[in-house]
């Protein structure tokens, strides 16, 4: 069995994504965001809500270097990413990110909107199934 539960890569309607984060990951506490071509007023939220500490993901572009960015998590923020993500594409917003509580990764998506989703197994499987069936795609 693997360490992470799979939701099935497919369409994925970023702002609605954003929204229903806070709805099943209330106990998160950290969004890591990383990409190559975020736009300038996408970089601006990240760094309004940026927190101090060490970006605790692998590095996942190595060339062309990538923008890394930690930012306490919120339903405020997920507000304003959702928003923003109505004006943009999703490279602009991000390609790769994680959620974490404390230290532990409990969200992670390589290649954000054009993968599978991951989430940690210790997420109980009701709130995978549940965020699965919001987004419109099966899971494993």
């Amino acid at each position: 069995m693997s360490e992470f539960w799979e939701i099935e890569e497919g369409k994925v309607d970023s702002a609605r994504f954003f929204k229903a984060l806070p709805n099943y990951f209330a106990d998160a506490t950290t969004f890591y965001a990383e990409g190559t071509v975020i736009s300038d007023d996408v970089r601006k939220c990240y760094e309004t809500n940026s927190e101090e500490g060490t970006y605790l993901p692998q590095t996942q572009t190595l060339f062309p270097v990538s923008k890394k960015f930690r930012c306490k998590f919120s339903m405020s923020f997920m507000n304003e990413l959702s928003g923003l993500a109505q004006d943009h594409a999703e490279l602009e917003l991000f390609d790769h990110m994680s959620l974490y509580k404390g230290t532990e990764a409990v969200v992670f998506w390589h290649d954000a909107f054009a993968n599978v989703l991951l989430i940690s197994r210790s997420v109980p499987e009701k709130v995978v199934s549940q965020l699965a069936l919001e987004l419109g795609l099966g899971y494993q």
